[in-house]
C-alpha cells in the first residue's frame, strides 16, 4: 500500500471541490502539475483512446464495469477519473468515494477542459494499457544520476505532460528548479520570483536608477496584471525556523497565535492581524526563513548575483503584502524534504520556442532521488516578452524604448550569471544533463559537464 505524501495531500485536500449534487472534482490544471503522483482512469470505452479527444499519456482503461474493484486496489492512492466533457466521471468518483475510496475525485470538465487549457493529449495506441500503474515504494539510492535514470524518468509518460506556451503564460506558473518539488515543472532559477528579481536588478543596471519599494510593489502588481499567476517557494525547514522564531517574538504572544496547531501555522500567516504584519515582515525577510535557495542566496550574496539587496527585501515584502491582500495570482508553497538532488536537467526545445510551442511540464522526483530541472529556452523567451511589456507599455518600471536592446543584454547576461551562481552553491559537483526535445516529442538525453 502506497502512503499518500503529506504534502500531496494537503494539496488534493485544497485544490478539491464540490458538484451540485456532493461530485468529488479536482481541476485539469492541478491534475497536469501532479505527474506521477496521482494515478488518471480513464472511464471512457477503451476505443475512444485513439478518436478526437485522444487520452492522457500515462492513464489506464480498467473499464467502466471494473471501477468498483478500485475501491480495494488503490484505497490509499490518489486517483483521478477522466471522461470526455467530466459529467459521467463525477458519477463514477462520488460511486467510489460513497464506496469507501478516500482520494478520489472526477477532472472537471474532462478531456473537453484539458484540451481547451493547451494540454497535449495522445491517439497512439501503443500507449493505451488496462491496468493501473504500479506505485512502488520509493529508494533513495545515493550518488549523481545516469544518464540512463534520467532517460527512464523522462521516458515515462506519466513524468512529463505537455502544454502550449501561450497556454503556460495565461494558465500556468514558472516554477524553482528546486527539485523537492515533485510536481511537473517548467522550471528556472526562483520561478516567477527569481524572474522578477532579474528584471528588477536589469532595470536597474539599465537606466541607473534605485527603485525603492513602492516603484517595486506598483511594477509587481502590473507584472499580475499583465502575466497573471506568480509562484514563490519557501521550504519546511524555514518555515519550521520561522514559527519558532514567531514563538519566541513577545510581540506576537497574543490570543492570535497562542496554541495553533503546526498544520494551522500557514493559516495564520496567510491571513494575518493587520496589526502584526509588520512584525512578521521582519521575520519572513530573515535568510533562516527563506526556503528558496536562489532567492535567500541573492539576498545573502548580492555582489555575486548583481543586484541590491534592498532590492531583495523590498520585493519580499511586497510579495507577502500583496499575498496578505488576496491577490489571486500570488501563491506561496512550502515544499518538503531535504535536497537530494542527482543532476541539473536543462530542458531544451529542438525546434526553438514560438507562442504555439508545445513545452515539457517534468516532475524532479525521479525513483526517490530528485533533479534540478531547468529549462532555459523557454526562460529565454519570456525574458524576451518581459523586456517587450517594459519599453512598450505603461509599466511602472517601464525603460525607454531606445533602451531595449541595452535591456535586453543586461536582463540575458544576469540570468546567465545567476544560474551560474545559484547552481555553483546548490548542485556543484552534480551532473549536468542537455534533453534535446524533438518537435515530435521524441528526445535525447547528453551529459555536458559531469
Amino acid at each position: 500500500m502506497v502512503t499518500i505524501p503529506p504534502f500531496l495531500l494537503l494539496r488534493w485536500s485544497s485544490s478539491l471541490t464540490r458538484g451540485s449534487n456532493g461530485e468529488p472534482l479536482i481541476t485539469p490544471l492541478f491534475v497536469a502539475e501532479q505527474g506521477p503522483a496521482v494515478q488518471i482512469v480513464d472511464i471512457r470505452p477503451r476505443d475512444e483512446a485513439t478518436g478526437v479527444l485522444g487520452y492522457i499519456p500515462g492513464s489506464s482503461f480498467p473499464g467502466i464495469e471494473r471501477l468498483e474493484q478500485l475501491a480495494d486496489a488503490v484505497s490509499s492512492s490518489p486517483l483521478v477519473l477522466v471522461s470526455a466533457t467530466g459529467v459521467t466521471a463525477a458519477k463514477a468518483a462520488l460511486h467510489l468515494e460513497e464506496l469507501g475510496l478516500e482520494h478520489v475525485a472526477a477532472m472537471e470538465g474532462g478531456l473537453a477542459a484539458w484540451r481547451a487549457l493547451g494540454f497535449s493529449t495522445s491517439r497512439d495506441p501503443a500507449g493505451v494499457r488496462d491496468s493501473l500503474h504500479d506505485v512502488p515504494e520509493t529508494v533513495s539510492e545515493p550518488g549523481p544520476l545516469t544518464v540512463e535514470r534520467v532517460q527512464e524518468h523522462i521516458g515515462d509518460p506519466r513524468s512529463v505532460r505537455w502544454i502550449k506556451l501561450s497556454s503556460m503564460i495565461a494558465h500556468g506558473r514558472l516554477s524553482c528548479i528546486d527539485g523537492r518539488d515533485e510536481r511537473g515543472i517548467i522550471g528556472s532559477p526562483g520561478g516567477d520570483s527569481g524572474k522578477f528579481l532579474l528584471t528588477l536588478a536589469a532595470i536597474e543596471q539599465t537606466t541607473g536608477r534605485k527603485l525603492d519599494e513602492d516603484a517595486v510593489t506598483r511594477g509587481l502588481v502590473s507584472h499580475l496584471d499583465t502575466f497573471g499567476h506568480f509562484y514563490m517557494h519557501t521550504d519546511a525547514h524555514a518555515f519550521n525556523a520561522l514559527i519558532e522564531a514567531l514563538k519566541a517574538d513577545p510581540r506576537l504572544q497574543i490570543a492570535a497565535v497562542d496554541g495553533l496547531e503546526p498544520e494551522e501555522w500557514f493559516e495564520f500567516l496567510r491571513k494575518p492581524p493587520h496589526d502584526l504584519r509588520e512584525s512578521l515582515l521582519e521575520h519572513l525577510v530573515e535568510p533562516a526563513h527563506i526556503g528558496c535557495g536562489h532567492i535567500r542566496l541573492m539576498l545573502q550574496h548580492g555582489d555575486e548575483y548583481g543586484i541590491r539587496k534592498e532590492l531583495v527585501l523590498a520585493y519580499l515584502r511586497a510579495f507577502h503584502r500583496l499575498w496578505w491582500e488576496g491577490a489571486p495570482e500570488v501563491t506561496l508553497t512550502v515544499l518538503p524534504g531535504d535536497h537530494e538532488e542527482g543532476a541539473v536537467v536543462n530542458v531544451r526545445l529542438g525546434a526553438g520556442v514560438w507562442d504555439l510551442s508545445r513545452i515539457p511540464l517534468i516532475s524532479p522526483a525521479c525513483d526517490g532521488r530528485q533533479m534540478f530541472i531547468n529549462h532555459p529556452d523557454v526562460f529565454s523567451y519570456l525574458r524576451r516578452k518581459t523586456v517587450q511589456h517594459l519599453v512598450r507599455g505603461q509599466d511602472p518600471l517601464a525603460v525607454e524604448a531606445s533602451q531595449e536592446e541595452t535591456l535586453q543584454q543586461a536582463i540575458d547576461e544576469l540570468a546567465e550569471r545567476q544560474l551560474g551562481v545559484t547552481v555553483g552553491y546548490l548542485a556543484k559537483g552534480l551532473p549536468i544533463f542537455d534533453v534535446v526535445f524533438s518537435a515530435d516529442g521524441t528526445f535525447e538525453v547528453t551529459e555536458v559537464s559531469g
